[in-house]
């Protein structure tokens, strides 16, 4: 992963002393973003990806090709992915974001392609709780996937605008953004509403990715404090 403007890859905060005085720094409501690696034996179904059509609707020339099949992930051929995404996302949200749902279906998931010189613009994924992206196909190095974005214009973030240091490597605190490098078979889970952008594909190759949103497969929300929404009483009102 890298930050960005190619800064440092750690996530050190740099020295903790001042004047020989030390002092703690809290790291108050991150944004946790999962980051692993898909069994190689599931590569099987790069060829069904690579396959699918795409969407005529979408703008092409801007923002690449979307499959026109948008729930690529409940065909048969995908299976076996599937089964490893949604393990990966009960993993996510019950040990890291603390969710409380017995389990986790998949909304919508399909495939983007991204030509040299394409890109997507900053965005959210309304009506999903989780969502995630794996990447496959050739690589080059230092080759930006995606790119998070600290939240503008809301709360927790600053209406005055500072004068800033133009190298943020060594305190994590002032990025306003993190790109993650490009790499085959990596899955990336993140909150829904986090902001995220494709940067501009500066390869000879396509940047093919599937992309998914989840939700949990019984309910949202919570009965005692009055916000739930149960997908069976829905179904079954009259």
């Amino acid at each position: 992963m890298q930050n960005n403007n190619d800064y440092s890859t750690t996530w050190s905060s740099g020295n903790t002393q001042v004047n020989k005085k030390n002092y703690q720094m809290l790291e108050l409501f991150p944004t946790p973003v999962y980051v692993t690696q898909l069994p190689t034996e599931l590569s099987n179904v790069i060829p069904f990806l690579d396959a699918q059509p795409p969407n005529s609707g979408s703008d092409v020339a801007n923002y690449g090709e979307r499959s026109a099949n948008s729930y690529i992930l409940n065909e048969p051929e995908c299976v076996e992915m599937k089964k490893h995404v949604l393990e990966h996302v009960k993993e996510y949200a019950e040990n890291i974001l603390l969710y409380e749902y017995d389990s986790y279906e998949l909304s919508q998931s399909w495939v983007s392609r991204k030509l040299p010189g394409q890109h997507h613009t900053m965005h959210t994924h309304p009506n999903s709780l989780i969502s995630g992206v794996f990447y496959y196909g050739p690589v080059e190095e230092n080759s930006s996937a995606i790119k998070f974005h600290k939240m503008t214009g809301g709360f927790n973030v600053s209406y005055i605008q500072p004068k800033m240091k133009t190298d943020k490597r060594s305190s994590k605190f002032a990025w306003t953004e993190f790109a993650v490098n490009y790499v085959p078979g990596m899955l990336l889970l993140f909150p829904s509403y986090l902001f995220h952008s494709v940067p501009i594909n500066n390869t000879k190759n396509i940047r093919s990715s599937l992309a998914f949103n989840v939700v949990p497969k019984s309910n949202l929300g919570d009965e005692a404090n009055l916000t739930e929404l149960r997908f069976d009483k829905i179904a079954d009102a009259k």
